[in-house]
């Protein structure tokens, strides 16, 4: 049986990695190997498998938490707050030529941790800081990498669909499972900046012009347009997006009420709505518009690789690695940062690889050594980062398209940086 699971694990994950729908393929896999179980002799197989995907789909500490997150983010892009906060953050940059591509790459890390979206982000910042980058002399190639770097923030934010399941598993907070990586992730930022300028100024003295020379045109909008346009920032909605994180914050603290990170992300998301009162049925709209899409993209994903780590465990696969882990601990390390790694960067998408880790090896943590926060952050994290290394990946391809230049242009800046980072969490948090 163990033998037969790991040929449907493999062809599980070269599947997705065909851009295969991941959670039809999760599924399919987990019930070939549940039925493998059932017909040696393994009871409640079939009852099992399905319980697994049922139980998913009304977990009551995962659902509202994701789906409350990924409403409030709906709100903040449609009520511009978002859009507010990046033209607040990005003015000083057109003042300070060398902090421009530091700042670019931390200012749309910082957007990401409320605009969860790596998509939605790159295209919030990318509007206006790419043609800012290119009308400052940037090279189109590194203005999108800049953006596409930034793009893994989102791992920041306590109520991210990743943190909500690795706080689970490991009975904490998601605001405590960040806390945890907080200081690593710092560091992997500043190694990713300083590598990705060092790039920079080396493929511009080897010969490649400034971004002036180039003829591209953007989608997003004429360069010069917005870098001249006049932005009237209200501060107050430019606030709104980090209110709930602040909120979490000084709750923990004991200044406010020490609600949970769902109580605060639908408190804000009302706030951000009666910003705009006149179009608040339209932004109603827009927050169930993000509920809706977290349950159809998120929460069915992690019901299919239910499925799929129930078959593992079924077919005793999952204890086989375990095993094998135990045996040695660089293995356990490699395969939970690079295993995610490897798969967004080659598939544009880690989440289906970080979810399955994390429902079948993760917990086994302790077994293994490692403190279960600790690998199941560095698998979601790692799986992230991935995704910003790869140039099939939908957010590279807006990053290419906004500057003019092809993903792989991008990407040939970004993988270093991005690799430097995953290594960083793989030796530092592990």
């Amino acid at each position: 049986m163990v033998w037969a699971g790991a040929l449907i694990v493999l062809i599980t994950f070269a599947a997705i990695l065909k851009n295969l729908e991941a959670r039809m393929v999760l599924i399919l896999s987990g019930a070939a190997m549940a039925l493998i179980a059932g017909i040696a002799g393994v009871e409640g197989c079939f009852d099992g498998a399905m319980q697994a995907f049922i139980s998913q789909l009304i977990n009551e500490s995962l659902v509202p938490t994701i789906c409350a997150c990924m409403g409030f983010s709906a709100v903040m892009e449609y009520t511009k707050c978002s859009s507010n906060l990046v033209y607040l953050l990005t003015r000083p940059l057109q003042k300070v030529r060398f902090a421009v591509v530091p700042g670019a790459i931390l200012i749309t890390w910082l957007i990401n941790i409320v605009v969860m979206s790596a998509a939605g982000c790159a295209a919030t910042v990318g509007t206006l800081l790419v043609p800012m980058m290119l009308g400052l002399g940037v090279h189109p190639a590194t203005a999108a990498a800049c953006i596409l770097i930034g793009t893994w923030g989102n791992v920041m934010n306590p109520g991210q669909s990743f943190n909500v399941q690795v706080g689970e598993l490991a009975s904490m907070t998601g605001l405590e499972v960040v806390s945890s990586f907080t200081v690593v992730a710092v560091i992997a930022l500043a190694a990713s900046i300083v590598l990705l300028t060092v790039i920079d100024i080396t493929m511009v003295k080897k010969g490649n012009k400034q971004g002036a020379a180039y003829a591209a045109e953007p989608e997003c909008a004429d360069r010069e347009a917005v870098k001249s346009a006049p932005v009237k920032i209200n501060y107050f909605k430019a606030l709104i997006p980090a209110t709930p994180i602040i909120f979490l914050l000084l709750g923990n603290a004991g200044v406010l009420p020490n609600f949970d990170i769902t109580v605060w992300m639908l408190s804000c998301s009302v706030l951000g709505l009666l910003l705009d009162v006149r179009h608040v049925q339209d932004g109603v709209k827009q927050f169930f518009n993000g509920v809706g899409n977290s349950y159809r993209d998120i929460i069915t994903l992690m019901a299919a690789a239910s499925v799929f780590t129930f078959g593992m465990n079924a077919v005793g696969l999952t204890g086989a690695l375990v095993d094998v882990m135990k045996n040695s601990t660089a293995i356990a390390r490699l395969g939970a940062g690079f295993g995610p790694f490897i798969i967004a960067a080659l598939s544009g998408s880690g989440n289906a690889a970080a979810i399955a880790f994390n429902t079948s090896i993760t917990p086994h943590a302790a077994d293994l050594g490692y403190a279960v926060e600790a690998m199941g952050s560095v698998a979601q994290i790692a799986a992230a980062i991935g995704r910003s290394a790869s140039p099939v990946a939908g957010v590279t391809i807006i990053c290419a398209k906004m500057a003019g230049v092809s993903p792989m242009d991008v990407v040939k800046r970004s993988i270093l940086p991005m690799l430097a980072a995953v290594l960083i969490f793989m030796f530092m948090l592990m």
